[in-house]
């Protein structure tokens, strides 16, 4: 298991592919090269932070946290404590981040089984890309040996260059974001844990990315099983504690395909945020690490 906090974890540098400023603590990393690697970052935006309307190949779920975010005239600004899908192939944008404000994405490889890139591989593509053209605005701007110029989303234009092949879209499972009001669900206690309740706020795809929200009472015990998929545990509020240690508000845990189980406790009110990744075949998973990213089925 991984633990990590904004306090102690460390900054993302792997190049400025947006317009501004973004603070982003890297919490939690997966496995470059795997089918379910992931990036959990704590960002702030220093000044304003752009992006201009896109879309990307892999799926994200955002919790704003305070400050204000926008994300375009079809997807209207996020309040605090929201959960929002944002599902592989579904524009959205132009977005503008407001200063100081703060939001949790968790990225992670969609339904389509195209993974996702790496913090360090996309940093080594952004250096090198740098030499052939530029990165402004969020786009991606060279000029070819016919003397034609060519714009690109930068996001796009390291993802092809690292991964040597034309980045290819799915068709979107959804017509747009899913935006999740965690405080409109009712807790269901759990039966067989007492002293934790549980609010499944979404399901989505045939993969079964599942996101649920998490109450453990001052001095219960909640256990998380095993799982054929990596686990993203992240306190929102309150504090528990984990092998005798305390966790306060912010920490993330993230718990390996198979990994566990592992109790935590609560220490005073909390509310924890459970995501559960795409689930995938053995095969499916060896497909893809031999450099296979065809569709998965």
């Amino acid at each position: 298991m991984e633990i990590n906090s904004p306090s102690t974890a460390s900054e993302y540098s792997a190049g400025n592919l947006r317009e501004g400023n973004l603070d982003s603590k890297v919490l939690l990393r997966g496995r470059e090269g795997s089918l379910n690697n992931l990036r959990l970052s704590f960002e702030t935006a220093k000044g304003s932070w752009s992006t201009p309307r896109h879309r990307h190949n892999f799926d994200q779920i955002r919790l704003p946290i305070s400050g204000v975010v926008e994300y375009g005239s079809a997807l209207p600004t996020l309040p605090a404590g929201v959960v929002a899908y944002f599902p592989e192939s579904v524009r959205y944008g132009p977005q503008v981040r407001h200063d100081e404000s703060l939001t949790l994405t968790l990225q992670f490889g969609g339904a389509s089984a195209n993974g996702f890139l790496s913090p360090e591989e996309r940093g080594r593509g952004f250096q090198e890309l740098k030499q052939k053209g530029k990165f402004e605005g969020g786009v991606f701007s060279y000029t070819d040996d016919k003397g034609q110029r060519h714009n690109q989303d930068a996001y796009e234009a390291v993802w092809e260059y690292m991964r040597g092949r034309k980045m290819v879209y799915e068709a979107p499972r959804y017509g747009s974001q899913v935006v999740m009001d965690p405080a409109a669900f009712q807790w269901v206690r759990d039966e067989h844990q007492s002293g934790v309740s549980k609010k499944v706020i979404g399901v989505f795809t045939e993969r079964q990315v599942m996101i649920s929200c998490i109450r453990i009472e001052p001095g219960a015990k909640f256990q998380l099983s095993r799982y054929p998929a990596p686990q993203v545990l992240f306190v929102v509020d309150g504090s528990v504690s984990h092998q005798g240690k305390l966790h306060a508000q912010h920490t993330a845990f993230g718990i390996e395909t198979g990994e566990g189980p592992h109790a935590f406790s609560g220490v005073e009110p909390n509310q924890l945020l459970l995501v559960q990744l795409p689930i995938f075949s053995a095969d499916e998973h060896a497909a893809f690490e031999k450099g296979s990213t065809t569709d998965a089925v």
